[in-house]
């Protein structure tokens, strides 16, 4: 990849594309990409009492929005570049709630198709106890 390549898969080049590319209720989660290199992506989702359902616990919906947002970077190292994808599968397990933490995101590919990536996303609290883990199927959208 060439650095100064717009399409290459920089850390300050992810952050851009987030800005750019997600819906509005989305980058008000605030996720913050920490790391994207080529074997994985970290992102970290604060804490927010608006996420909370009933008990201060994080809404599921969040945490799968977290995975989802997590697997479209690791779409993009799958590929080496900023490429047009769209969720197939999401299989989330929830294996612990999350309660008046962030949420650290580690996605990674585990294999990358002329069509189709498959990935993994474990969510972690800040303490890295494991809240749950997500296997997703992505289409790449051809370009036209």
């Amino acid at each position: 990849m060439n650095k100064d390549d717009d399409s290459s898969v920089s850390l300050a080049a992810a952050r851009e594309h987030y800005k750019k590319i997600f819906a509005p209720w989305i980058q008000s989660l605030d996720i913050n990409i920490e790391q994207i290199d080529s074997e994985k992506v970290i992102m970290r989702m604060p804490y927010n009492d608006n996420l909370c359902r009933v008990g201060g616990i994080l809404c599921g919906q969040s945490l799968m929005a977290l995975i989802d947002t997590c697997m479209v970077y690791v779409c993009f190292i799958g590929y080496g570049k900023f490429i047009n994808c769209a969720t197939v599968n999401q299989n989330t397990s929830f294996l612990r709630p999350a309660k008046n933490t962030a949420v650290i995101a580690t996605g990674r590919v585990v294999k990358s198709g002329r069509s189709l990536v498959f990935g993994e996303v474990l969510l972690q609290d800040e303490n890295k106890r494991s809240i749950c883990n997500a296997t997703l199927t992505y289409a790449v959208i051809p370009e036209a």
